[in-house]
């Protein structure tokens, strides 16, 4: 540990008498706007991006109009402005870019299925691999596209078996939250504070070096998460009653397709860690009883029901398409594996053009560009006969479950009497998810050996997303949160005027002042304490943007290592 030595003890240790004098009016000026900014975080009638807007508006006209230059320090709107500019900012926007890169290729959802055939096994070990699995990878990847990976595993297990996801969806959560406090990249908060307190002459940590103390925490915590806390959970708790769209599918088996073809119902069961939902088969186009065929052979059609979801999943597992690739698929585009493709329903209106017709009578694929992969009617079972989706007369509220880029299925949202649903499912780019890993782990190790600073190998890492389709470039967009950007760049630029007017020494001086006869551990306490009821209030990072200078002004007038106290507001 490097305690406050140097210019940092320099610049942050005062007398007494000095500590006590009042703060200047620029530093009254910004704490005024941060108990504004902290009251209007906690309100629900108004948005955290549009406090995050006010907040840098106010910090604008505030050094805009009064600038403050002295010796030590100058901030202008232009110095305000710079927060967006911030290495911690970067490092940031380009991690989550990288998250959205393993997301679309499906990189980790060999992973998942494999926990789910763990699950089917033994529930406990299932649940235990599961949390252990996601508090690592959440120390790598930004938590939310390790959550989309999970839900759905989990929302499935939970129907499978018949055990509450209420009781496992929480546990999960809250590894994944513990988990990623286990590197400097785990959260954007983690960056954040260790960004700051560099800024503020702390040594920049590597991305490992407190690993060991969270993992002392992790341990602590992983027990309780697996066997109490879902005990403690109750069953019902958020538990949907209501059943989901299952749509009914069918796959014609070719020779190519090797993971069915000449193989036993039971072999694709072990394989999907569930059921194969199969209605029937159609062999030599006469339905055929399945419990009595033997071997999956060329040429059967496989009738399935599931949910957007479970087919998805299958399709995934089993490497095969839910349409005639050769026939209406060639209007879809979905040939190239840099494509962004989705699965999304669309509900016929009683005045649409294609009630009582066939799509392949209207040419949907052909003028429409998707193909249809599932068809829903709540009145009667419609594929029964045998005859292929596109054979089928469509009638007044038919749900298509259909499939193309996703540029085409927004245009689809423009056509009358056809009614586009929100709940549009993603597809991964399974080809490019070797990539993906390999980008992301050159990123981590570049990283942890110090061969690049985060924000460097992270940005590095966003071209090769691009360079290699993982990532299109019309998807950085959706891959950035406007909110957290808007959020980080606040909070970034609160906590840069906090230090450099003063208002974060004079606050600190009053805190050493009550806590510097108290041993280190209770003041340590006394900082965690303090963030982590801070945070529950604010964002992340505004408490973040607050706490962080107060620790280092603090540790520094303390006399003591800087280090544990930022951590302290970390864990915190």
């Amino acid at each position: 540990m490097r305690g406050a030595t140097g210019p940092v003890l320099a610049t942050w240790r005062k007398t007494r008498q000095e500590a006590l004098t009042l703060p200047n009016a620029h530093a009254v000026a910004v704490l005024i706007v941060t108990i504004l900014v902290f009251y209007l975080y906690t309100r629900r009638w108004i948005r955290m991006e549009l406090v995050s807007l006010l907040l840098l508006a106010a910090l604008l006209s505030i050094f805009y109009v009064f600038p403050y230059v002295t010796s030590q320090a100058r901030i202008t709107e232009t110095v305000v402005l710079q927060s967006f500019g911030h290495p911690a900012l970067v490092a940031i926007c380009s991690l989550m870019v990288l998250g959205r890169g393993l997301t679309m290729t499906g990189a980790l959802e060999p992973v998942v299925r494999v926990l789910a055939k763990i699950w089917a096994l033994n529930r406990w070990l299932g649940l235990l691999l599961t949390l252990i699995l996601a508090a690592i990878a959440s120390g790598f990847i930004n938590d939310t596209p390790v959550l989309v990976l999970m839900l759905p595993m989990l929302l499935s297990l939970a129907e499978r078996t018949g055990y509450p996801a209420s009781k496992t969806l929480m546990p999960v959560n809250f590894a994944i939250l513990t988990g990623g406090m286990l590197t400097s990249i785990g959260t954007s908060t983690n960056l954040l504070v260790l960004s700051i307190a560099t800024d503020l002459g702390m040594k920049p940590m590597g991305l490992f070096d407190f690993t060991s103390i969270t993992a002392i925490g992790l341990l602590v915590a992983m027990p309780y998460l697996w066997l109490i806390a879902p005990r403690l959970l109750p069953g019902t708790l958020g538990e949907s009653k209501q059943p989901r769209r299952q749509f009914e599918a069918r796959i014609v088996v070719s020779a190519e397709h090797d993971r069915l073809a000449g193989h036993e119902i039971g072999e694709l069961t072990k394989l999907l860690g569930k059921e194969l939902p199969l209605i029937e088969i159609i062999r030599n186009k006469s339905p055929v009883d399945k419990n009595t065929i033997e071997l999956i052979e060329a040429g059967d059609v496989l009738i399935l029901r599931d949910t957007p979801a479970g087919l998805r999943e299958i399709a995934a597992v089993l490497r095969v398409d839910l349409f005639d690739r050769y026939g209406e698929g060639r209007f879809a585009g979905v040939d190239a594996p840099d494509s962004d493709v989705s699965l999304a329903e669309a509900v016929i209106g009683s005045d649409s053009g294609l009630v009582g017709r066939t799509l392949s009578g209207a040419g949907f694929s052909e003028q429409f560009g998707v193909v249809v992969v599932g068809v829903m009617r709540s009145t009667e079972q419609i594929l029964h006969d045998g005859r292929p989706i596109g054979d089928v007369p469509l009638a007044p509220g038919d749900v298509l479950l259909v499939q193309g880029e996703n540029k085409r299925l927004e245009a689809l949202k423009g056509e009358p009497h056809l009614l586009m649903l929100d709940s549009s499912l993603q597809l991964p780019r399974s080809p490019l998810a070797w990539r993906a890993m390999l980008i992301m782990l050159v990123v981590i190790v570049a990283a942890a050996t110090k061969i690049l600073p985060i924000h460097v190998a992270a940005f590095f890492g966003v071209i090769a997303m691009l360079l290699t389709q993982c990532v299109k470039m019309e998807g950085l967009g959706s891959a950035l949160s406007p909110a957290v950007v808007l959020l980080v760049a606040s909070s970034i630029a609160l906590g840069s005027t906090l230090v450099s007017t003063g208002a974060a020494d004079w606050i600190a001086t009053g805190v050493s002042f009550m806590v510097e006869r108290a041993t280190p551990s209770v003041q340590l306490a006394i900082f965690m304490a303090f963030s982590a009821i801070l945070t529950n209030f604010v964002s992340n990072s505004a408490a973040a943007a607050v706490g962080t200078p107060i620790a280092i002004a603090t540790a520094a007038q303390l006399g003591s290592p800087l280090e544990p106290f930022v951590l302290a507001i970390l864990f915190g």
